[in-house]
């Protein structure tokens, strides 16, 4: 696994960046956007007449990554 994110992260052209993983504050937009993932797939999932939340999986992600917010340019 070592050798692969890595090769990922210059596939993808992204840079890495450790962070403390018992201090959340450090990854502030990161934490804010898998809370924003948690909530909507949470909302889905937990309403009765959304036992196939998986199969609208792709139409939420599409929402999440369609919205604004003040962390995104």
């Amino acid at each position: 696994m070592s050798e692969v994110f890595p090769a990922f992260a210059e596939m993808m052209q992204s840079r890495s960046r450790a962070t403390l993983s018992y201090r959340p504050q450090a990854n502030g937009h990161q934490e804010r956007s898998v809370k924003t993932v948690m909530q909507s797939v949470r909302m889905y999932a937990e309403d009765p007449l959304q036992q196939d939340w998986d199969e609208i999986a792709e139409k939420l992600i599409f929402a999440i990554n369609n919205s604004q917010d003040g962390t995104r340019k």
